[in-house]
């Protein structure tokens, strides 16, 4: 079971789209808003769009990631949209949408495919600060107790639900100079027989609204480390 609060499933996606791993994307992080900010004061718009560029080993082509903002109250905003994804040219497309719903396990989802383009609808449930409460951004429906520790200075504990499955997590997070780091791992303090052992590394920027403006993810686990990329345009 990945943790990851937001996004994990893009280098998956790409393993399954290419045969061969397409070199790392590169890293950068541009500044946004410290720890100074009074985050809990932040009351995001209604109706705000951001599209962000994705790239994952093992992805033939970036993604395009859309989210747009909806305020349910002060407290609670739906970020809702699609995750695009340009499939490789061939005669068989609806055949490889198949495999890679499949692949993913994303039966119940409507999956479209226009074009060449695989359309995930995608989206997460989030408090006034961009911590999430539900998401299915990972491209599976994850639920966070009592959020996710997004943009939470210093130490922070949470569950993370998915499936039959639960885990307790801890993360750590800091902040220099608007570019903020977050380094989670399962919670040693709680008993959680059969799960694996990894970590999870955010590097990201958040906006005055707290919405991430371009975000790292890197993920050790078994030996392996895998990393994806979001940038905001």
């Amino acid at each position: 079971m990945t943790f990851l609060p937001k996004f994990i499933a893009f280098a998956l996606l790409g393993a399954v789209l290419s045969a061969c791993a397409a070199p790392g994307p590169a890293i950068s992080i541009r500044s946004g808003v410290g720890q100074a900010a009074d985050l809990d004061a932040i009351r995001p718009p209604s109706g705000a769009t951001y599209r962000y560029v994705m790239e994952a080993e093992g992805a033939p082509v970036p993604a395009l990631l859309t989210l747009t903002s909806k305020r349910r109250s002060a407290t609670r905003y739906d970020y809702s949209g699609t995750m695009t994804l340009a499939l490789p040219q061939s005669e068989n497309l609806e055949e490889i949408g198949k495999i890679v719903t499949q692949a993913l396990k994303l039966e119940e989802t409507k999956i479209r495919i226009e074009g060449n383009k695989l359309i995930v609808p995608v989206g997460l449930l989030a408090d006034n600060r961009f911590r999430s409460v539900s998401s299915n951004l990972a491209l599976q429906e994850s639920s966070y107790t009592p959020h996710d520790c997004f943009a939470v200075i210093g130490t922070c504990r949470y569950v993370a639900k998915q499936g039959n499955q639960t885990i307790a997590l801890i993360a750590k997070t800091s902040e220099k100079d608007g570019v903020w780091r977050t380094r989670t791992r399962p919670d040693p303090a709680k008993r959680q027989a059969g799960q694996q052992q990894g970590t999870q590394t955010l590097t990201y920027s958040i906006d005055k609204n707290a919405v991430f403006i371009d975000m790292v993810l890197s993920q050790s686990q078994g030996g392996q480390r895998s990393t994806v990329v979001l940038r905001r345009k």
